[in-house]
């Protein structure tokens, strides 16, 4: 199987993005088809990737605002019974939906963090090319460089390959 990307650099972090399955996947999910890397048998060309950085800018800042609202929250309740916890004998547990929630978030917030960084909005020349996707030992292999992007995805049940 092959599939369409674009490759650029943010400073000296390079990333390359799956084109080809950009829209097949939720919003929420997108950040993931944002891999650090550079794959092989890439050319130099004129492609526009500008709408793709500023939807992930968008969800990055989005996840960003909604980890940091579930973790004031969080701190929040926790003040609100700890001058109790000697008189009476409570539990503080968290909503299963909430905390995948959060998590979620958060998985998002780091994977661009650790893929692009927090200053993103300027990028380098541009490559495409169509790349071949292969499967080995459970790892998603996008042009010869693994993909934890791929792989998280594929691990999930969000699309298989």
């Amino acid at each position: 199987m092959e599939i369409e990307v674009a490759a650029s650099a943010v400073g000296k972090k390079k990333f390359y993005i799956d084109v080809t399955n950009w829209e097949k996947v939720e919003r929420h999910y997108r950040p993931f088809l944002v891999n650090a890397g550079w794959p092989q048998g890439l050319t130099n060309s004129v492609r526009d990737i500008k709408s793709y950085m500023e939807e992930i800018a968008q969800i990055y800042k989005e996840a960003v605002e909604a980890a940091g609202r579930a973790s004031r929250d969080f701190v929040k309740n926790v003040a609100r019974i700890w001058p109790l916890r000697f008189i009476l004998p409570t539990r503080l547990e968290i909503g299963a939906e909430a905390l995948r929630e959060a998590r979620g978030y958060w998985e998002i917030k780091t994977h661009i963090e650790n893929v692009l960084g927090k200053k993103f909005h300027v990028w380098g020349e541009v490559y495409t090319g169509r790349v071949a996707v292969e499967i080995k030992n459970g790892v998603v292999y996008i042009g010869g460089t693994p993909s934890l992007g791929h792989t998280y995805l594929q691990l999930i049940g969000v699309f298989t390959l």
